[in-house]
């Protein structure tokens, strides 16, 4: 929380960074760094890149542009948005490795670690609506984005909040 508070607009301090460092030694063990050729770094990138296409794909369906991004702005990103809208998603990922995947030697995944990693999207959040699946949460969150866009104000916004790792149940 400390990190948190003292962030600025452009983080000229990278204190984002330095935040990060601390979380994933803190999840991961104090020899980690998110640089190592290992296994956690491997079911990181896919897991992340799992829910960035699937919001990438969310955006361009509610025409938004990826690449236009609220605070990710690099000219040479396609995803700042898509960026942008992940963050609040990414600690289910983190925690499925911790909990589900870990401890693991090698570093490449197998197909069974990217299934477990894209059945992720049929997990359970909170939304302020109320419990969906990740895939929901990343369409209600994009929908409310969008609503923000076409006049609304942040408080519009609908962000999920972290529940566990329980697959959710779909209602007949």
């Amino acid at each position: 929380m400390s990190y948190a508070r003292r962030v600025r607009s452009g983080d000229t301090d990278n204190l984002e960074g330095q935040a990060a460092a601390y979380y994933f030694t803190q999840l991961f063990g104090k020899d980690f760094r998110r640089t190592q050729e290992i296994f956690i770094n491997s079911a990181l990138d896919y897991g992340y890149a799992v829910l960035r296409g699937t919001i990438a794909r969310g955006l361009v369906a509610h025409g938004l542009m990826p690449s236009i991004g609220l605070f990710h702005a690099s000219e040479q990103n396609a995803f700042n948005l898509a960026d942008d809208v992940i963050e609040p998603f990414r600690p289910l990922v983190d925690l499925h490795i911790k909990k589900v995947m870990l401890p693991r030697t090698e570093v490449e995944l197998l197909p069974k670690d990217k299934v477990s990693l894209v059945r992720l999207l049929n997990t359970d959040m909170d939304m302020p609506r109320g419990r969906m699946s990740v895939l929901s949460s990343i369409e209600q969150t994009i929908e409310s984005l969008a609503r923000v866009y076409d006049g609304g104000n942040e408080t519009n916004l609908e962000l999920p909040d972290l529940i566990g790792l329980e697959q959710h149940i779909l209602e007949y």
